[in-house]
């Protein structure tokens, strides 16, 4: 099914994917995952949930999509129920040193000399395990006895980063002697395998290396984490404007048989483009079918220079209905 823009139906009971305590959003760079984890947290925020939109050392898209001040590594408000962090490695870093030391003016004993820096930037991966370790503490954070955060929405690094941050942890378990990095690392190991708690959505499009890559990933993850995504997100796919044996494909073949003269003619060629590269999609739609088998939810292709927050809202209303 294709859904986006257009559609009105707001959901009462969001679908079990949305009610995760986290939901890590991966894929290639340049295949939209932005805009499908906003849109996510944006359905989540929506049902009442209080969402934390997390990233890290990224180029901020999420306050220009709900047309608010860029998002830094403090905690900033987009919209009612929903919030949003651009962390750094080095402002993660130092959170999960204070959560560890409890004292400001120890983390900077401990921290802030220049052995320990050293140390810590010879130490492979610490700064992404840094990362995900404060995504993991704001899952648990709680305030008055009351959890912070209903769901955390984590927009992941590109294809590759993303998977050697999620194996970070096991690493750690298996080569760091017992001790709190030890402890915590089993944690959010326990935290990512559990599907009651951790939801993994794959964003990709019908293309050649998008696809590609979605299959690869989601092997290594099942190869080295033993867990896979609970969907798959294929997103700017073209819509079927001339479906086969249909009276609009029949009249675009007559206009491509006819060569019309003028504007007609470049309507004409945009048209056979549209159908083309439908049917190219749907070439790719299959063969992420037969090799994945996962569940797959289709979003159109938006000709628009730019994301708002009407596409976002759209969106979200359209994930929140169809997400398994």
């Amino acid at each position: 099914m294709i859904i986006g823009p257009g559609t009105s139906r707001v959901p009462l009971v969001l679908t079990p994917i949305l009610q995760r305590r986290l939901i890590l959003v991966l894929g290639k760079g340049g295949v939209g995952r932005s805009t499908v984890a906003a849109s996510i947290a944006s359905a989540t925020a929506k049902a009442g949930r209080r969402t934390l939109l997390f990233e890290a050392n990224a180029k901020d898209r999420f306050g220009e999509f709900f047309a608010c001040p860029e998002v830094g590594p403090k905690v900033s408000k987009l919209g009612k129920n929903l919030f949003a962090v651009n962390t750094t490695p080095a402002a993660a870093l130092e959170e999960y040193g204070l959560m560890i030391l409890r004292f400001r003016r120890v983390y900077k004993m401990v921290f802030e000399n220049r052995i320990t820096e050293a140390f810590i930037k010879a130490i492979p991966g610490v700064e992404d395990y840094a990362v995900l370790g404060k995504a993991w503490f704001h899952t648990k954070e709680r305030k008055g006895g009351q959890p912070v955060w209903d769901t955390v929405v984590f927009d992941m690094a590109a294809s590759g980063h993303s998977l050697a941050m999620l194996r970070i942890p096991s690493t750690i378990t298996n080569t760091v002697p017992e001790g709190p990095l030890t402890r915590d690392a089993r944690e959010i190991q326990s935290l990512l395998a559990d599907e009651e708690r951790t939801a993994i959505v794959m964003v990709t499009m019908a293309e050649d290396m998008p696809t590609s890559e979605a299959i690869e990933l989601t092997g290594q993850l099942k190869t080295h984490l033993g867990i896979g995504p609970s969907t798959l997100v294929v997103n700017q796919l073209y819509d079927k404007r001339f479906p086969e044996r249909s009276p609009q494909e029949a009249i675009l073949g007559c206009l491509e048989a006819e060569a019309p003269p003028g504007d007609l003619a470049a309507i004409t060629e945009h048209g056979l483009q549209h159908q083309s590269r439908r049917k190219l999609g749907e070439h790719y739609l299959g063969r992420l079918k037969k090799a994945l088998g996962t569940a797959q939810l289709h979003l159109p292709r938006l000709f628009v220079s730019r994301i708002t927050k009407a596409e976002i809202d759209a969106f979200s209303e359209s994930l929140a209905a169809e997400l398994p």
